[in-house]
């Protein structure tokens, strides 16, 4: 069954039971006897656990849905991020993605040096380019004598 469709079907349920409760309340209001208005209150107090299952079931429906689109193929990892083929140019933080959650990465430097991104939702920050060369050792130098220094 289609995302959309169970979606219907579980508010329709739902729908359909907060109507018949009603009903049935409004029909139990008019009972003189004792013993069939009885009856009637057990009978609404099961369509109301019902419903009330029916939502319980709908919310536990959404979050296995949400949670099986991150097992998809929908996704693709290219390091250090996953990306959605729909969206190949934004990146979504790996650490996020972990936990089912879209993170999206803000640009390089965005709140971050700029050799960095951070995702803007858990602020874990990526290393995006490495450090230069040039800048983690001195360049040797020749000293006015033709000596390496």
């Amino acid at each position: 069954m289609e995302p959309v469709s169970t979606v219907t079907t579980a508010w329709t349920i739902v729908k359909t039971a907060g109507e018949v409760s009603k009903k049935l309340y409004d029909f139990a209001k008019n009972l003189k006897d004792r013993e069939l208005k009885h009856q009637f209150e057990e009978i609404l107090d099961k369509v109301r656990e019902l419903k009330q299952s029916a939502s319980e079931l709908e919310d536990e429906n959404r979050a296995l849905r949400d949670k099986m689109r991150f097992k998809s193929e929908e996704y693709q990892f290219r390091s250090p991020y996953w990306y959605h083929k729909s969206r190949p140019d934004q990146p979504l933080c790996a650490k996020c993605f972990a936990n089912s959650i879209e993170g999206y990465m803000g640009a390089p430097g965005q709140n971050i040096t700029p050799r960095y991104q951070r995702c803007l939702v858990c602020g874990n920050g990526v290393e995006i380019t490495p450090p230069s060369q040039h800048s983690q050792s001195v360049a040797p130098r020749i000293l006015g004598d033709g000596k390496w220094m």
